[in-house]
């Protein structure tokens, strides 16, 4: 489902909302100032010519082309720099606080691609193992959030922005496979047979003033290669997440009190995680009761208890979120990567200072300082 970026408020930002919830994306359209004209500099950098020159290069039916290896490279992690992080986060603020809540950590680079050529399918060891083949290739079915080396979030977000208009090289999604917990941690085929309980899948052309919003836990890929070449980027956005060595962002004036206003709202899982998993790392919230398998909810339940120093506890509610009845993979595949990883305690004493100056309550102040001290004992303990 489309929906213009002009109308991403009020009752438009609720059905794009609830679109995500169910299906796990949703397309935003005319976003060529806001979103798509800010990659273009870096991308001109990286390919060393100039924003005119760029039209040239990603015109999809000139002729195709095999980037040196050196340019792949840089292409394949481009900096997110401070300027495109706060165009990015100011264009979509409205987007980021409804569907990730008021404390977002944004991906220290993103991926440029340059789908052109005859290159053959990748999965992750397309980066550096592979040549980098990753920024020309076609990229197998994966999960961002399994996929990943370290634990992040399952709430996060990638945006994924069309650099020009392209029938060829397609974002294929599988709607609705968010809901389905952790299905692969290694990378698909496209004809795999165990992916026949997730219905079809819906091809996205890139289209120039377009983005697609796609949860981490959607399946997705690159799908129907083709002559014409399709350039796209995209940039990964998260919740509070002490697993990440960043300093997170926070939207809005009032962070403490939007993440209860947003635990109060009746959502869906989808929409209900991000904040909790805020408020794990925060020292707030409580084990949520009677949450299924597979839900995305015990990834936050995993949070509460490893966080709060018990990670024995911590560890069934990981290995429930895996789907072991139609995924690919045990629980091992996810636990052996995942568990008992390192907190980054600066970045919260940091967040703590940020909300201190936001006029957070005493009481929650007082939280999250016992939270700090809980996580520097379990550091030592782990260590």
């Amino acid at each position: 489902m489309e929906f213009k970026l002009d109308d991403l408020r009020g009752q438009g930002l609720e059905a794009a909302a609830q679109h995500y919830e169910e299906h796990g994306y949703f397309v935003v359209t005319g976003v060529e100032d806001a979103v798509t004209a800010r990659f273009r500099p870096l991308l001109a950098e990286k390919l060393d010519t100039t924003l005119a020159g760029l039209d040239e290069l990603f015109d999809p039916d000139s002729e195709p082309v095999m980037l040196p290896v050196e340019v792949r490279q840089r292409l394949s992690r481009v900096e997110s720099t401070p300027e495109l992080v706060h165009g990015l986060l100011t264009s979509l603020e409205p987007v980021f606080k409804r569907l990730l809540g008021p404390i977002a950590h944004v991906s220290t680079t993103f991926h440029a691609q340059f789908k052109s050529g005859a290159v053959p399918a990748v999965d992750h060891g397309g980066y550096k193992g592979g040549g980098y083949l990753e920024v020309q290739g076609q990229y197998l079915l994966h999960q961002d959030f399994t996929g990943a080396g370290i634990p992040t979030s399952p709430s996060a977000l990638t945006l994924w922005v069309g650099q020009n208009s392209c029938p060829d090289w397609n974002l294929r999604l599988y709607p609705g496979s968010h809901r389905h917990g952790l299905l692969c941690n290694q990378w698909l085929s496209l004809e795999d047979p165990r992916l026949t309980f997730l219905g079809a899948p819906i091809d996205i052309q890139a289209r120039r003033g377009n983005a697609v919003i796609f949860n981490a836990l959607l399946l997705h890929s690159s799908s129907n290669p083709g002559p014409r070449r399709r350039v796209s980027c995209d940039i990964r956005f998260f919740p509070l997440c002490g697993f990440l060595p960043t300093d997170p962002h926070v939207l809005g004036t009032s962070p403490m009190a939007d993440l209860r206003d947003a635990v109060a709202r009746p959502d869906g899982a989808t929409l209900r995680a991000p904040a909790l998993e805020d408020l794990a790392f925060l020292g707030q919230g409580a084990i949520e009761v009677g949450v299924p398998p597979c839900s995305i909810l015990n990834w936050a339940n995993y949070l509460q208890l490893y966080l709060g120093g018990d990670p024995a506890a911590a560890l069934p509610h990981m290995e429930r979120f895996v789907n072991t009845a139609q995924g690919v993979d045990q629980p091992e595949a996810y636990t052996s990567k995942f568990h008992v990883r390192e907190v980054h305690l600066s970045g919260i004493s940091r967040l703590r200072t940020a909300l201190q100056s936001l006029d957070a309550t005493g009481s929650d102040l007082q939280a999250l300082d016992r939270r700090v001290a809980s996580l520097a004992g379990q550091r030592a303990t782990l260590a």
